[in-house]
């Protein structure tokens, strides 16, 4: 029974919280939740330098529409998870409720940070070697 009270409670405020973040707050909860580069945000920043064709940009494109909204969802609810196992702390929850919650947060981060690699993977792949050289570049000198 409370797993179900917590399971609603969670998606509730994952459904809130998705629907209300600007994208500062996004792009914040998403460098929070892994310590990987996001090398899609310089893509965007510096497609410009990166002199793509029209067909790379269009595979980029797809894949931050199909993406975003997955990794937005995880984010803010990893953001949220860490308020609510934070509260539970605070309340005196037991050792073994916020070991499972943990738990729970933990597989978040490791999706998230799994789809970074994906990202990665496909953006070096659809680049080429000299335009991914580029965008490496261009992360290490923000």
């Amino acid at each position: 029974m409370k797993k179900v009270v917590f399971s609603t409670i969670f998606l509730l405020l994952t459904i809130g919280s998705v629907q209300a973040a600007s994208m500062g707050e996004v792009f914040a909860a998403v460098k929070h939740a892994h310590p990987l580069p996001n090398f899609m945000q310089v893509i965007k920043k510096h497609g410009d330098k990166l002199d793509l064709s029209e067909e790379q940009q269009q595979e980029i494109d797809a894949w931050i529409e199909k993406q975003r909204p997955v990794a937005t969802k995880i984010a803010l609810s990893i953001r949220d998870d860490e308020k609510v196992l934070k509260e539970a702390a605070l309340n005196g929850a037991s050792k073994e409720n916020m070991t499972a919650q943990l738990d729970e947060l933990l597989k978040k981060r490791k999706e998230i940070a799994e789809m970074k690699m994906d990202c990665r993977d496909k953006m070096r792949q659809l680049l080429g070697d000299e335009k991914w050289q580029k965008v490496v570049d261009l992360y290490k000198g923000m």
